[in-house]
């Protein structure tokens, strides 16, 4: 990074449901970066905390800077103690003085608030889904969709719906990214870690690049 300008590789994960050490490999090689984010569904409904005592030791495993994590409507703690990783529950970090990012963990659908979300942010975690690509109403955030719409951040990161992982844009520019890593068929392999290269400029202007 120079003086007047930043950039960071931003590596996406959710629903790894005590598999996440299946992503080992990959997310040390080809899929390694600054910022490492996984939005939730670390467990199988995992009660106690060896679960989550085990992905924390994964986490320090892995070389990236920053780990955040946000928790999902299959984790029963509601903020599970990490060592390794920088657990968001409705707050913003900012990283490098600025680049803001808001996570925020799993809300029942009907009971969210997402006008918390800071209108400054470049990108926003939640569990929830605020849109499907297939077409599935399963659990969507309409209001959190309403308030990304306004915002505009550069990325919107989520899972939950297995079926929808991948990226895709809105017209209005945000790029929705559901990072499900189980596939819907279990006896397949996890889904790739989804990578992007976020850059602000000497002017404060960000920009988004998907890495294929």
């Amino acid at each position: 990074m120079s003086l007047t300008s930043k950039y960071w590789i931003v590596v996406c994960v959710s629903d790894t449901h005590q598999h996440h050490r299946q992503l080992t490999d990959r997310l040390k090689s080809t899929h390694a970066g600054d910022i490492l984010i996984h939005a939730g569904d670390i467990t199988n409904f995992g009660r106690g905390s060896k679960p989550f005592e085990d992905f924390d030791q994964w986490l320090s495993e892995l070389s990236f800077k920053h780990k955040l994590i946000i928790g999902g409507n299959h984790d029963s703690i509601l903020k599970p103690s990490l060592n390794h990783g920088k657990f968001l529950k409705d707050e913003q970090i900012v990283i490098d003085d600025c680049l803001r990012i808001y996570g925020s963990s799993w809300r029942p659908v009907g009971q969210s608030a997402w006008l918390d979300i800071p209108s400054n942010s470049h990108i926003v975690i939640t569990h929830n889904p605020p849109d499907s690509r297939n077409g599935s109403h399963v659990d969507l955030e309409i209001q959190l969709q309403l308030r990304l719409n306004k915002i505009k951040p550069l990325l919107s990161i989520f899972g939950h719906i297995h079926a929808d992982y991948g990226v895709w844009k809105q017209p209005n520019g945000v790029l929705f990214a559901n990072a499900a890593s189980i596939p819907c068929s279990r006896s397949q392999i996890l889904n790739d870690p989804l990578r992007f290269k976020i850059s602000i400029d000497e002017n404060s202007i960000a920009s988004i690049e998907h890495l294929m």
